[in-house]
């Protein structure tokens, strides 16, 4: 049922584990050099979060990386020694802290900016979007497909499920995971987990929805977007918890309020009784007034709709072991 193929797999991980192996004696770089290395200053976070991952080893010289303020980032009891080697490497420390930092910084990495590159795949891709409503009779029946995460594994679950709220299939996939949580690029993150799930369903759907985003997005590519048009001519609706873009305006008829960004209408904020906000938007081959139709057909007791709802529960428990 796969469509197109699209570099949705990327090791992120390796990618910084280089660049930091590049950083030469006596040099030092910051998160934000790094950053910036791969494609994104907004990635520092994750590389961060990266860092604290890894282990210290003659390899993987993690005492050369510093914040902008020229401390190390080295974490635990590690700190002492990381400043040990900087001054081994004639790096001059005042105090716990690289200074003259710009002395001794390091930028000149080799590099294809990945990040930049995955943008240009998002870019590309988001020309491609159908905002029709392609539909092949009545939705009936409808997947949903969500990822939780222990550690570096993901736990991806897709749920068939009718109109009635019973349950057709549930597939379910585990693993490892190479890209960090970076927002705007969560399609690369989870995609390849929900690319195999879907891979595995058997029954027929009529429309796909991926907690995410779909139109609703900086480069109109969200997940729901991204799979949309990789699957070719399936409906993909993106159903989110939380605001990507745009502002709300106003009030909308039936208990919606449009969702504006860059001057057009890209999701419907829907708000009900007892329950938090969810974004809905277009993801391929649907029109947001189809996704709403669609969604609120398949509203039950929970705040997402039923099928990722479900789907949801299931990979959160399944990532917790039970």
């Amino acid at each position: 049922m796969v469509g197109k193929e699209s570099p949705l797999s990327i090791d992120l991980y390796q990618e910084v584990y280089r660049l930091i192996r590049e950083i030469p004696r006596g040099r030092v770089s910051t998160l934000r050099d790094i950053s910036e290395a791969l494609g994104d200053r907004r990635a520092a976070r994750a590389v961060w979060e990266i860092i604290r991952s890894m282990k210290p080893s003659p390899e993987l010289p993690l005492h050369r990386v510093v914040s902008v303020k020229g401390t190390p980032l080295c974490l635990g009891g590690s700190g002492e020694r990381c400043l040990e080697l900087l001054k081994e490497e004639r790096v001059e420390i005042v105090g716990r802290a690289v200074s003259p930092l710009e002395a001794h910084i390091f930028r000149d990495f080799r590099t294809d900016f990945p990040l930049r590159r995955l943008r240009e795949v998002q870019e590309r891709l988001a020309e491609e979007v159908v905002l029709e409503d392609r539909f092949k009779g009545p939705v009936e029946v409808v997947a949903g497909v969500d990822v939780a995460y222990r550690g570096r594994r993901g736990f991806g679950v897709c749920v068939v499920m009718d109109r009635d709220f019973r349950v057709l299939e549930e597939e379910e996939v585990e693993a490892p995971v190479s890209f960090p949580y970076i927002s705007t690029y969560l399609t690369f993150r989870e995609g390849p987990i929900v690319m195999e799930a879907l891979r595995r369903v058997r029954e027929t759907f009529d429309a796909l929805m991926i907690n995410g985003h779909g139109i609703a997005h900086p480069r109109g590519c969200g997940i729901a977007t991204h799979v949309g048009v990789l699957l070719g001519d399936k409906p993909t609706i993106g159903v989110a918890t939380r605001r990507l873009v745009g502002m709300v305006k106003g009030e909308g008829e039936g208990g919606w309020a449009p969702l504006e960004f860059r001057g057009r209408i890209v999701a419907a904020e829907i708000r009900r009784k007892d329950h938090g906000a969810i974004y809905v938007s277009p993801g391929n081959n649907i029109t947001l007034e189809g996704c709403l139709k669609v969604v609120k057909a398949f509203l039950g007791r929970h705040r997402l709709p039923e099928p990722l709802w479900a789907a949801h529960t299931r990979a959160r428990d399944l990532s917790r072991g039970r």
